[in-house]
């Protein structure tokens, strides 16, 4: 009887204590367990010469994203469900995404492809902190071989309440918290980011560049900083609608994984085609030299 009871608390320990960032420790005691999928978001190249955790199967940003006129969008769930089975993910996969990280933005290929999982249905994804590097810091070994999984059977569930559209975001510009995702500058407006056209930032949109979330050491920090910040000093409730963006949908998926996966903020969307899309329109509305603080349109009424 009490083995019994034993296996009932280690299975709802596998269910409900799945953690969005995973230590390097806890990636390495899941190897051998067959639920756990571990993906590698490096280029071939790294993949190769750099190695990879045992198990581990490739992938990159390429196969997630797909150019729309001057912007990107996540591929049709189609396209993502197909990606998803060659690499062996089935609809009780626990997946461990990990990169690289050469540098800072090599985080956010693990973080995109995250909220790509979780869009599309995935209920357990995690990123490993500290990534490849983190992994040889600590003489853990590594492989340079191409693992063979067979096919998995997923099945894509594409879940809207992720995901902000242009529509979605002129509708509720002074209703809803939005966070972009740049730099100060890009946000303030003296400087243009990479392939948008108009400065500033969306109207109403608070500033909170992805980098604030991480050490030097490329990992992030920890929970309570966080929460000190997001719920503290922007006073944002855990429940509330929340829209974060950027230039392309790749800097804004840290705050999503930050908001969403760390501190478990259950009402966060994210604007995949972000100013790319939005500062190259004419008929959006953006602010330049302001910085901004969320008020709900209710609030400034009283």
């Amino acid at each position: 009887m009490q083995k019994v009871f034993l296996l009932c608390v280690m299975a709802m320990v596998n269910v409900w204590g799945w953690d969005a960032l995973q230590t390097t420790a806890q990636v390495a005691s899941a190897l051998n367990d067959p639920k756990v999928l571990i993906i590698d978001v490096s280029d071939l190249e790294n993949y190769h010469k750099e190695g990879h955790i045992h198990g581990a199967v490739r992938t990159d940003i390429s196969a997630w994203r797909i150019a729309q006129e001057k912007h990107f969008l996540l591929k049709t769930p189609d396209e993502i469900q197909n990606h998803m089975r060659s690499l062996g993910i089935n609809s009780d996969s626990n997946i461990i995404l990990y990169g690289h990280l050469g540098a800072a933005k090599d985080l956010l290929f693990s973080t995109y492809i995250y909220w790509a999982m979780k869009s599309s249905g995935v209920k357990n994804v995690a990123i490993m902190d500290g990534g490849l590097q983190q992994w040889k810091a600590e003489k853990r070994f590594v492989l340079s071989d191409d693992p063979k999984v067979p096919e998995g059977n997923f099945t894509v569930q594409r879940i809207p309440e992720m995901v902000a559209d242009l529509s979605y975001v002129k509708q509720n510009i002074g209703k809803v918290a939005m966070i972009d995702a740049r730099a100060s500058e890009n946000y303030f407006g003296v400087l243009a980011s990479n392939g948008v056209e108009r400065l500033g930032h969306i109207s109403g949109a608070m500033s909170y560049f992805w980098t604030y979330s991480i050490t030097p050491e490329l990992k992030v920090k920890p929970h309570e900083v966080l929460k000190n910040i997001f719920a503290d000093g922007f006073g944002l409730a855990p429940a509330q609608p929340i829209v974060v963006y950027c230039t392309g949908g790749l800097e804004t998926s840290f705050n999503y994984f930050v908001l969403s996966g760390i501190l478990g903020y259950t009402n966060v969307r994210l604007y995949d085609a972000s100013m790319r899309e939005w500062g190259n329109r004419q008929d959006t509305p953006m602010i330049q030299y302001k910085w901004e603080e969320f008020h709900p349109i209710s609030e400034v009424i009283k």
